[in-house]
Parts: structure tokens; sequence; C-alpha cells
């Protein structure tokens, strides 16, 4: 059964390939053979990632009954986003920037726990996480328009 409001929705059980982009050249980093470094995850509204968020909020509740005051500790929220964006993580092609090997470690959730969380990789981390919580990396659209003519209106003469 669809929903009423399918239209609006973006394809949350599709993955988005992040191309990782070098933080000193700006550019993407590439491998000896030419093929970009990636990351693909789902996104942040995904089934895994509501699932997540679900096993989190319970695990805070029990905590909570359990306290003396009926308060638990949040937890740390940067680490939260790591492990979440390690679940939501789903295959990589890793290079080294520099001598542009490819860095051959398996994707699983432990090792990209661990990717993200090395001192020095938040530039990494920060580029997957932003673009699995964009929406717009999972919506498909296709145009409506049938031409690529540029408007004539007046609206389009700017002084």
């Amino acid at each position: 059964m669809s929903s009423k409001f399918a239209a609006l929705a973006a394809n949350v059980s599709q993955t988005f390939k992040v191309e990782i982009i070098d933080q000193v050249t700006d550019a993407p980093i590439v491998d000896t053979a030419g093929k970009k470094a990636f990351i693909e995850v789902l996104s942040t509204d995904s089934r895994e990632g509501l699932a997540f968020d679900k096993d989190k909020r319970a695990t805070v509740r029990r905590k909570a009954m359990k306290s003396r005051n009926g308060i638990a500790d949040p937890g740390d929220q940067l680490e939260e986003n790591i492990q979440k964006c390690a679940a939501l993580t789903k295959s990589w092609h890793l290079v080294d920037p520099v001598t542009r090997e490819v860095i051959d470690v398996p994707c699983t959730p432990e090792n990209a726990v661990e990717l993200y969380s090395e001192p020095g990789m938040n530039w990494l981390f920060i580029q997957v996480w932003v673009e699995a919580s964009k929406a717009a990396n999972f919506m498909t659209r296709s145009s409506t328009t049938s031409s690529d003519s540029p408007s004539t209106g007046s609206a389009a003469t700017v002084s």
C-alpha cells in the first residue's frame, strides 16, 4: 500500500555514493587506476537509520528507569552519530591520498566505526554524515520540461 504522501518522499531504500574529497587539494581522491574513492551510505531516514534511532531511545528509556532520579545521561552525541553512520555505511573504496594505493579493508560496521572515530578522521566522517543526512541525495526526479530553452519572460532580465 502506497502512502498518499509518497510523491514527497525520498527513496531512502537506495544508497548514495559519497565521493571522498581530499581536504588539501579539494579534488576527489583517485587511486592509481583512476577510480574515485567513495563511501556508499543509506539515508539517516532509511529503515536502518530509524531502527538505530529507536534502539537508542529504548536504551535511554531503560537507563532512565534504572536511575534514581528518572533521568538518563544522554551520552556523547558525536559518538552516537558515528555509530549510526557506521550502521548506514554499506560499501567503500578507500584510497591513500598520497600514494593513491587502495586501502584494502573490508567494509563492516566495526571497521566503519574505527574509520570514523580515528583521531584526525573527522574530515572524512563529516563528508559522509552530511551526505547521508541530505534528503536530496535520495530523491530522484525526472525533468518536467520538454526543452532547455532559456526563459524569455521579463523576470529573466534584471539590471
